[in-house]
């Protein structure tokens, strides 16, 4: 998500997989889904430097937040709370207080369901009404914030109070603004309907069988695979460094055996042995 809380990408895997995985998978859908405009991304300390590598290679500088030894007690870390609010606001969703689907991709497409509410809920957001949140209060002779008891809590017998009765005053401009209210709540209603059917199609139609697996949008994939099609052979991680000009350093060899993994996983590549990869033969 961004520093205003709005989600760019969600990953979704299980709960086996180390936060490694989850934070490299999350990292190529960003730089995928924003054209590459993403060049600061904050993590916690679960995420190790195979992350900030992967991050470094897509030309995003991932920082990992740690705590000040030197702090005691509780204190927030900086844009934490952040994700904490978007988690909170989430969490106000039922689909999303429990995991009820059974496919990833069901899931991710609840979360962005929610989120596109909640971006249309701030977009069509009217502004306060004329007087400020206290204004009622005012009226009826009370002081704004004061908690009183027994029967101060109203005010004294015999007090000027506005009649309810009178046709005048402010009360057109209250129909103004409840017909202003009742039409946003239509316009929000079928926003909702429309973004629930969209939401439905998209998670549970069946992906066709013939799709063909989709290549990740790092260039450094399709160099990877036009090696594989030059040597027209099995190869370890290494070899591929090697045909790229890629400094040897155990970086660079986990970065692209991490990438080889992806490919093995969207069936672009096969892994024959451990850390042995070709390519699927038909």
């Amino acid at each position: 998500m961004d520093v205003l809380g709005l989600v760019i990408a969600v990953v979704m895997l299980a709960a086996c997989a180390h936060e490694n995985t989850a934070g490299i998978a999350l990292l190529d859908r960003a730089a995928a889904q924003t054209g590459g405009t993403v060049k600061k991304a904050l993590a916690d300390q679960g995420f190790k430097n195979a992350v900030v590598a992967h991050g470094a290679a897509l030309g995003i500088d991932v920082e990992i937040v740690e705590r000040n030894p030197a702090d005691k007690g509780f204190i927030p870390e900086p844009k934490r709370w952040v994700v904490e609010q978007t988690y909170g606001t989430l969490m106000l969703y039922r689909r999303l207080v429990r995991d009820y689907e059974h496919r990833p991709a069901s899931s991710e497409s609840r979360v962005y369901w929610a989120m596109t509410d909640v971006m249309s809920r701030r977009l069509t957001a009217l502004p306060p009404p004329p007087g400020g949140r206290h204004d009622h209060v005012r009226r009826a002779g009370l002081e704004p914030g004061r908690l009183v008891a027994g029967q101060d809590r109203c005010p004294r017998a015999g007090a000027d109070l506005p009649d309810r009765t009178d046709p005048g005053g402010d009360r057109p401009a209250d129909r103004a603004r409840l017909g202003e209210l009742s039409e946003a709540t239509e316009h929000l209603r079928i926003t909702r309907k429309t973004l629930l059917t969209l939401a439905a199609d998209t998670a549970d139609d069946p992906e066709p069988a013939t799709q063909s697996p989709a290549l990740p949008g790092h260039p450094l994939y399709q160099q990877i695979l036009t090696v594989f099609a030059d040597r027209d052979r099995p190869l370890r991680a290494r070899e591929p460094c090697e045909a790229l000009d890629l400094p040897l350093a155990h970086n660079n060899i986990q970065n692209v055996r991490v990438k080889l993994k992806r490919l093995v996983s969207r069936a672009i590549l096969a892994e024959t042995e451990p850390g042995l990869f070709a390519q699927p033969r038909p």
